[in-house]
């Protein structure tokens, strides 16, 4: 009875203590539940904080006032060198085009940096970001996207004319390893070559995993280098030593996890652009696959220099397809005197109309063809076009018309791209320039032009001169021998030699 009385002593004991632990920890519990509200709420706030302070949200900014074009991500000078047709890769354009959203694709970098989280690297991240060095560091990466190729392309001149020195260069590759840029990029593309994968047998090009294997063995080091230039461009203004802090924030492991993050963001960014992409296939390969398409679908899926390629039984070189509704019945009878009325009424509209078309200066087009494919695509499928005159005559004035109005459309674009090329005094009216005299040393001859601005400039051969961007072929005491080429509507490339005399003594 004793043990008994004992044992029931020892319970409510442990009773007692029991009610005196929850009574003293209950308070600790409620704060930790707080605690972990706050925490919460901490961890959102943090994300957002280096969101904003790593440069995205402007970026975000930035790009969705910009009207971003498919070449930031299709990367046609990649798939160029893969040895993809200019026609492929206008189709992976037209795949690609209209998918991008800024909204869409920045927000996967908040979500990324949220699902990643952590505390230490998070901090020191923003730590960084909110230091002078990366204070600059985020107005450049966001100056960046407003460059101009015309101002990219005078960099590299420059770059050509006087190289950087090597301490410089060994900063930005180590730049290059830390960030691993290469590698996302190669992702990207790659993942762009899977998507577009099932219209390679259109073309008759190697399967995906081929072109993706190119890429990461073949191509690597080009797209390393290019990667450098766009590095040497962007931080041209950072010293050494700023660069160094911004190499040392990438090689620290809060660093490496930032750029974890970031590509991460960009590849899920991506396959929200890849999802658009595959219903734009999906309908391009209906359309292939139908076998009798009208002109009416042709036209709303494919852009002109295209369409041809996926009409069944269709020649490139002849006029594009007539609507069902608009076909002429054929005649039952021997062809009357309307039919060549019709031809005559063709053929003079033709002189009149496409004699007119102003030509493109050669260096020019052939700039146009590294830059940009599509348009250069477009003008090679009309200079065929207009080269069969035996097809144009078949033509409808009304059809010929409408041609000849798109084909202006891209001779005036074309001319437009003039800010390709550097463009000096000297690409002034040949009979506006003045042969002012030689000079003469022991490599080459030096002649000496003045410019309508009455100011002098100096050329050599090779020089570009004149409007047309002629090519200085010869200079001595008399004159310079200027050699121009053009390439004409129907897609001939003609050259005609210009002079620029002397004057004489009396003039």
């Amino acid at each position: 009875m004793q043990l008994l009385d004992q044992r029931i002593n020892i319970k409510k004991s442990l009773i007692a203590v029991l009610m005196v632990a929850v009574w003293v920890f209950t308070p600790w519990l409620n704060a930790g539940q707080a605690v972990a509200k706050t925490s919460s709420k901490s961890k959102k706030s943090l994300s957002r904080q280096l969101y904003n302070v790593s440069g995205f949200g402007k970026e975000k900014k930035v790009l969705s006032k910009k009207k971003i074009g498919t070449d930031i991500w299709v990367g046609p000078r990649i798939l160029h060198s893969l040895g993809l047709s200019v026609e492929h890769i206008k189709l992976v354009h037209d795949i690609y085009k209209g998918t991008f959203s800024a909204n869409n694709f920045y927000n996967q970098k908040l979500k990324k940096i949220r699902s990643n989280y952590n505390g230490v690297y998070i901090t020191r991240s923003i730590r960084f970001f909110r230091s002078t060095v990366g204070r600059k560091v985020v107005r450049l990466n966001i100056k960046s996207l407003k460059i101009s190729q015309k101002t990219y392309q005078k960099f590299l001149e420059k770059i050509i004319a006087k190289a950087p020195e090597n301490s410089r260069i060994n900063l930005l590759d180590r730049l290059e390893k830390a960030m691993g840029l290469v590698d996302e990029v190669i992702d990207l593309e790659s993942s762009l070559l899977q998507l577009t994968n099932p219209v390679n047998k259109e073309f008759h090009a190697p399967h995906a995993e081929t072109l993706i294997n190119r890429l990461r063995t073949d191509l690597r080091e080009r797209l390393r280098s290019h990667i450098l230039l766009r590095y040497m461009y962007n931080y041209r203004s950072l010293s050494n030593r700023e660069l160094k802090k911004l190499i040392q924030f990438y090689e620290s492991s809060a660093g490496k996890w930032f750029r974890k993050v970031d590509r991460e963001g960009t590849m899920a960014g991506f396959a929200t652009i890849n999802r658009k992409a595959l219903r734009h296939m999906e309908r391009i390969l209906k359309v292939i696959e139908s076998g009798h398409q009208n002109i009416q679908t042709t036209r709303v899926v494919f852009a002109p220099g295209l369409r041809y390629l996926f009409t069944e039984d269709r020649d490139p070189f002849t006029p594009l397809i007539v609507p069902e509704e608009e076909k002429p019945e054929k005649p039952t009878g021997p062809a009357g005197p309307k039919s060549k009325d019709t031809n005559e009424e063709t053929k003079k509209f033709f002189d009149a109309e496409v004699g007119g078309l102003p030509a493109i200066p050669y260096e020019l087009y052939r700039r146009i063809k590294e830059t940009n494919p599509r348009l250069y695509s477009d003008l090679e499928y009309y200079g065929a076009l207009f080269k069969n005159k035996e097809g144009l005559n078949k033509m409808k004035p009304s059809e010929l018309k409408e041609e000849i109005a798109q084909y202006k459309k891209l001779i005036a674009k074309a001319r437009e791209e003039t800010e390709l090329l550097i463009q000096t005094p000297l690409q002034s009216n040949l009979k506006d320039l003045t042969f002012a005299g030689v000079i003469w040393d022991e490599k080459e001859t030096i002649g000496l032009i003045e410019t309508p601005d009455t100011k002098g400039h100096t050329i050599r051969v090779g020089s570009f001169i004149g409007p047309n961007f002629g090519v200085v072929q010869s200079i001595d005491e008399e004159r310079v021998v200027v050699l121009e080429q053009l390439r004409k509507y129907d897609g001939k490339i003609v050259t005609r030699t210009e002079f620029i005399e002397f004057p004489h003594s009396d003039e």
